[in-house]
C-alpha cells in the first residue's frame, strides 16, 4: 500500500465515513465488514486486527481506482488537467466498502439538502448504532430507521424511514465482488426508489466500489470544471427522468448533461476527478501540501471526530 495516503483526508471525502471513529493516530472500523480493524497512516499504511486484510485497505484507502492505468486512457486536456490533480492531491482517495451496501447507501440519501460532515454522518452512526442494538438483523432496519428519525426530526429522516426497505432490498443483492454486474443497470433501479435521484445514485455506486467512473455532479465539481475551461455554453444536472430510461449514450439530453460530459472526459478517473474537486472547494485547497496548515486540519478534524 502506498505510504502517502492521507485517511483523515480520505474518509473525510467519503461515503464510508460514518462506519469509522478516529482513535489516537489512527482509524477503527466500527461497523461493518472487517469490524475492529483498525488502520493507521503513520509511515505506511497499515491495518492491525483479526479481521485485517489487504483487500479492505485497498477499498478503504482508494487503491482501487488504479490511477495510472486510468490516465493512459484520457485525452488531450482531460489528461492534462487529472495528471495536475493525481500530482497535487497524491495524498487523498477514493474510499469504498463493497461489503457494507446498506451504510454507504443510507450515508448518501440522507446527504441530500444538508451539510454532510455536521448532520449526516452523526445521523447515520446513530441509525448503525440503532440497528446493532437491534441484534445486527437487516429486517429490524426500519424500526432502528424510525428510532432514528424519532431523535432527530429531519426531512431527509422521514423519507429514509418511507424507503428503507426498498434501499434494503437493493442492498441484498449488491454484486460481490465489485464490477461483476452492470452498474447502469443498477442506477435505473436506485432510480425507481422514491426521493432518490441522479446525485444520489451515483454516489453510492462510486463508495461502493462498483465503478470509478460514477461522479456524483455537485456544485464544488461544476466551479472546477467551469475555472478549468472545461464546462462552457449550455448544461444540465442529470434528470431523473431520462436517467431511469436511458442509457447516457442513448439519452436525449446526453450532449448538454454535466455527468455524461465527464463521464467521456474523465471515463474510469471521474470518480477520483470529483473527489478531488470536492476537497479542493469544501476545503479551500490546491493540493496535499496544503494539509500542512493547522487551520486545515482542525478543519478535518471538526468534521470528522464527532
Amino acid at each position: 500500500m502506498g505510504a502517502r495516503v492521507d485517511l483523515d483526508l480520505t474518509l473525510y471525502a467519503s461515503f464510508s465515513l460514518p462506519m469509522f471513529r478516529k482513535k489516537g493516530e489512527c482509524w477503527v472500523k466500527v461497523y461493518g465488514f472487517g469490524k475492529g480493524t483498525r488502520l493507521c497512516s503513520n509511515g505506511g499504511l497499515k491495518c492491525y486486527g483479526s479481521l485485517c486484510s489487504g483487500e479492505l485497505l485497498e477499498y478503504a484507502a482508494g487503491h482501487w481506482i488504479s490511477r495510472e492505468v486510468c490516465l493512459g486512457e484520457l485525452e488531450a486536456r482531460a489528461r492534462e488537467v487529472a495528471e495536475e490533480l493525481m500530482r497535487g492531491f497524491y495524498c487523498l482517495g477514493v474510499s469504498a466498502s463493497p461489503w457494507d451496501a446498506l451504510a454507504v447507501l443510507a450515508s448518501a440519501f440522507l446527504s441530500r439538502n444538508t451539510d454532510y460532515h455536521r448532520n449526516t454522518v452523526r445521523w447515520v452512526r446513530a441509525f448503525l448504532g440503532k440497528l446493532e442494538a437491534l441484534g445486527g438483523c437487516e429486517r429490524a432496519a426500519a424500526k432502528a430507521a424510525l428510532s432514528t428519525y424519532r431523535e432527530f426530526g429531519s426531512y431527509q429522516l422521514r423519507q429514509f424511514v418511507e424507503v428503507v426497505d426498498s434501499l434494503l432490498a437493493i442492498a441484498r443483492t449488491m454484486p460481490l465482488p465489485p464490477g461483476s454486474a452492470s452498474s447502469s443497470a443498477l442506477r435505473r433501479r436506485l432510480l425507481e426508489v422514491k426521493y432518490l435521484g441522479p446525485k444520489v445514485a451515483d454516489s453510492f455506486i462510486l463508495h461502493s466500489g462498483l465503478d470509478r467512473s460514477r461522479a456524483p455532479v455537485d456544485i464544488h465539481y461544476l466551479r472546477y470544471l467551469k475555472r478549468r475551461g472545461l464546462l462552457e455554453g449550455e448544461y444540465v444536472y442529470p434528470q431523473k427522468v431520462y436517467c431511469a430510461r436511458y442509457e447516457c449514450t442513448a439519452c436525449p439530453i446526453s450532449r448538454k448533461c454535466v455527468y455524461s460530459h465527464t463521464s467521456r472526459l474523465f471515463r474510469d478517473l471521474n470518480g477520483f476527478v470529483q473527489t478531488a474537486a470536492y476537497v479542493a472547494g469544501k476545503l479551500g485547497v490546491k493540493s496535499c501540501e496544503d494539509l500542512s496548515d493547522e487551520s486545515i486540519r482542525a478543519k478535518i478534524r471538526e468534521a470528522t471526530v464527532l
